[in-house]
């Protein structure tokens, strides 16, 4: 994996500095977010309305988290809607413009001075703009639907509907109303034939959609202190929409305080009467008591009777208040009254059981301390609730909804988004990223195999070869159509033999000749090519016969260059070798030593031209060439005839080695027919080109053709920095004619 993110170095980084630039330009045309904040303090609730002490709190249901609560009524409809309509969030207006250019015009506007249009398209909005639609309602089926406001002279302007037609048209500051449709539009400042895109939004729609604009949370957890953002693209406007929010939410939290004041008051009011009643009731019994028995003062025993008992009454009449209370939101067989009856069994089991200590104490001093001490507890329960009934009316009317502002919305300086350190910080991750991806699907899945090892691993066929990217190749094909122009026109005869050494091709660049073994014999491709053919030697000394087919899977394989340069190098060593060019369908061997194909294979097989005639020598020592011939009709028949298997023991035997190119093996069926014929099969793959697929196919047709592959050869590698032991052979280049024999100078420092 490292290897090959090495080798692809500035693949990754071209994606990178594209990326970055994306970022770059993201920053520069993007709107600035800002965002502007209120901090809201709430106060816990009061877990007891009417203000009496209980014996146990438990009793009361547990006060609702606040912040959670809290939280929740901020995002509710009474706190959202008012200042929806206030802003008009219910209406969305965007101006027509072209993506990114617009955006890149708009960075240069000065708002409420609309630019001049860019391109001459004027009904686009280049900047600068500003529509403030301050009441718009449409008829139910118009709802979020795209309408088109059109600015006119004169602050006049027209609102048009999805499909065109005019639904209605006015001047600004004047309220309209045609069509089921009326409008006021407060401002306009646009160019005649500026066009907006208006969106007059379901109330319950713009809600959500308001919602989303909106962030409400703790500030720190469970502290009371909750925090309303709201972020846009004008700093003045998020600091007014938050404050708003804050303000809107005090004022929905002071009005259910206050609802709730008025209904325990209520309730209060209610009790009083009664109250008053049962201390009256109390008070005259315990008078009349005292006048009939002209008892004033009770004993001791009866103080302490007096005394125990008024405790326990008070908390009765207490629970009973509180139950009554209750009753009016829970039913008798909720959790909550069912804690009350059950409190009340106990204090009531409690008080007989104080009753019956004081059994022995005479009747007429235990009734009156029972008539004192419930004057006592109706004296004080009344009063109690007249005193909370008074906290209750000044609360109500001063009354702050248990919450308030701790810090509101200020003028926000510098935006929230985009965020220039993270945009860029991203950019160069995700540019890294991509470029690694990119070079990963490329070598795994957009182009062909590009390991050699990968052939031998899986395919099991070894690799005697892997043969650079040449350049000097490249130039030889530039200046082919110049050297051909220097020669006279080919006549398909055999040329009369021409005999030069490899050195004297190389140094005579007259020679119409664009084989890279001989016109730059030390590239570093025709020493890979070398190895092949040292490996190819080797292989032939156990094949059945010295017949070297090179094929490959599909065209542009590189099989060609392959077959010439190997046959010259053979050639090199004192081998006679002939050189068969045996795609009769798009050859093009002959072109390489400056031939016709004319008078080549498909003439011999056709007889009709002796195999001695179709022979022809080249410029090169040992090497002989025969062309593919005239376009036959049907190669595929040609090559069926007895007479290629004559043709090529003729030339096995003529020569120390026969090698034949052939078509792409996958392409067409004549490669399958000559492979029988062949001692051996030399693969010829190029980087990047052919599927791991496609090499399977080909080796396993060769196996069906009772061919086999000697070996493999990969061309065309493009050098990387993985690939820098192929440079050994090209810094280990020959020295000959430098010095004299035996005095050749020291090489070094």
């Amino acid at each position: 994996m490292l290897t090959l993110m090495r080798d692809h170095i500035w693949e990754i980084v071209v994606t990178t500095v594209v990326v970055l630039t994306l970022a770059v330009a993201y920053l520069l045309i993007t709107t600035p977010i800002y965002s502007a904040d209120v901090i809201v303090r709430v106060d816990p609730p009061e877990p007891n309305a009417l203000g009496l002490a209980l014996q146990n709190q438990d009793l009361l249901p547990p006060p609702t988290p606040s912040s959670v609560t809290e939280m929740a009524v901020m995002e509710s409809r009474s706190v959202l809607q008012p200042v929806i309509d206030q802003f008009r969030f219910d209406i969305s207006v965007k101006p027509h413009k072209l993506p990114v250019l617009g955006d890149i015009a708009e960075k240069f506007s000065t708002p409420g001075q609309p630019s001049a249009p860019w391109l001459g398209l004027k009904s686009y909005a280049w900047g600068g703009e500003r529509v403030q639609i301050a009441a718009l309602d449409v008829p139910r089926e118009l709802e979020e639907e795209k309408l088109t406001l059109t600015a006119l002279d004169n602050g006049g302007f027209e609102l048009h509907g999805p499909s065109g037609e005019l639904l209605a048209s006015g001047t600004v500051g004047m309220p309209v109303k045609q069509n089921g449709v009326s409008m006021l539009v407060k401002e306009l400042a646009a160019r005649p034939g500026t066009k907006f895109e208006v969106i007059r939004w379901n109330d319950l729609d713009a809600i959500k959609r308001f919602e989303s604009l909106i962030k409400i949370g703790d500030k720190v957890k469970d502290s009371g202190l909750l925090q309303i953002q709201y972020r846009d693209k004008s700093p003045d406007k998020a600091a007014a929409v938050a404050n708003a929010l804050g303000q809107q939410y005090l004022a929905s939290a002071v009005a259910s305080r206050q609802s709730n004041d008025t209904q325990t008051l209520a309730f209060i009011n209610g009790e009083l009467p009664r109250l008053l009643a049962d201390l009256r009731k109390a008070e005259e019994a315990l008078k009349s008591f005292r006048s009939n028995s002209q008892s004033m003062q009770p004993t001791n025993e009866a103080q302490a009777y007096l005394q125990g008992g008024l405790d326990l009454d008070k908390q009765i009449a207490t629970l009973q208040l509180q139950r009554t209370q209750m009753l009016e939101r829970y039913t008798p067989q909720s959790r909550w009254v069912q804690n009350i009856d059950e409190q009340l069994a106990q204090l009531k089991e409690a008080k007989a059981k104080f009753s019956d200590h004081f059994n022995g104490m005479p009747a007429s001093e235990r009734e009156s301390v029972d008539l004192i001490r419930a004057q006592k507890v109706a004296e004080t329960v009344y009063l109690g609730m007249v005193q909370k009934a008074e906290q209750l009316q000044v609360r109500r009317a001063s009354t702050t909804g248990g919450a308030h502002i701790l810090d509101p919305a200020m003028r926000p300086h510098m935006p929230v988004m985009p965020q220039p350190v993270l945009v860029l910080g991203g950019g160069l991750v995700l540019g890294i990223l991509s470029g690694v991806v990119l070079v990963f699907m490329r070598r795994h899945v957009m182009i062909g195999v590009t390991d050699p090892r990968y052939v031998e691993r899986q395919m099991s066929v070894p690799v005697f070869g892997e043969i650079l990217f040449s350049h000097q190749q490249v130039l030889l094909d530039r200046d082919a159509t110049a050297g051909r122009k220097s020669l006279p026109p080919a006549t398909g005869r055999a040329h009369p033999p021409l005999q030069k050494s490899l050195h004297e091709i190389q140094l005579d660049t007259g020679i119409p000749n664009r084989i890279l073994a001989a016109r730059f014999p030390h590239d570093a491709s025709v020493e890979a090519l070398r190895s092949v053919r040292t490996a190819v030697t080797r292989d032939l000394a156990h094949a059945r016969n010295n017949i070297v087919m090179v094929i490959g899977p599909t065209p542009s394989a590189g099989k060609s260059f392959v077959a010439a340069n190997l046959a010259i190098l053979h050639a090199e060593v004192g081998q006679r070798v002939v050189l068969i060019d045996a795609d009769m369908r798009r050859g093009h061997l002959a072109s390489l030593f400056n031939e016709s194909n004319r008078g080549g294979l498909s003439e011999v097989l056709a007889e009709r031209l002796p195999l001695r005639n179709a022979l022809r020598s080249t410029r090169i020592e040992g090497l002989t060439f025969l062309s593919c011939g005239a376009r036959p009709e049907n190669p595929a028949a040609l090559l069926m005839k007895p007479r290629l298997k004559d043709v090529l023991e003729r030339l096995s035997s003529q020569f120390d080695l026969v090698i034949i190119d052939t078509p792409p093996f996958l392409a067409v069926t004549d490669a399958s027919i000559v492979a029988n014929e062949a001692g051996a099969s030399l693969l010829v793959l190029r980087s990047g080109m052919q599927s791991e697929e496609e090499i399977a196919d080909t080796i396993r047709k060769v196996e069906r053709a009772e061919g086999r592959i000697a070996g493999a050869v990969f061309n065309g590698i493009p050098l990387r920095r993985s690939t820098k032991n192929y440079g050994y052979e090209t810094n280990y280049a020959s020295d000959f004619g430098e010095n004299d024999a035996g005095q050749q100078a020291p090489r070094g420092a």
